[in-house]
């Protein structure tokens, strides 16, 4: 997603009256210790992974285009190292 803001718009506009947003999306850890080193990691990741990034913060992206987040499991991915593994599951209505 090149650029989350218009991405988020977009789905809301489609979304159906009373659809709601069900996604797994990597992002900002829980954690002070793995965000810094999330910070440090993803310009390497963007390069070598395609653009993907560790650091965006996806509630305040779902709460900036308009969205309620209903429920929010943030968690890491079993086995792989915490920096590159935060991610959440998240569900989002039209606010």
């Amino acid at each position: 997603m090149h650029h989350p803001p218009a991405a988020l718009r977009e789905v809301r506009r489609v979304l159906r009256l009373g659809g709601m947003l069900r996604f797994v999306e990597h992002g900002l850890a829980p954690d002070e210790d793995v965000r810094r080193w999330q910070h440090r990691l993803e310009p390497m990741q963007k390069r070598l992974f395609g653009g993907c990034h560790l650091t965006r913060p996806v509630v305040d992206l779902l709460t900036a285009a308009s969205f309620t987040v209903t429920e929010l499991d943030v968690f890491y991915e079993k086995g792989a190292p915490k920096a590159l593994s935060a991610h959440s599951l998240d569900i989002a209505v039209p606010g």
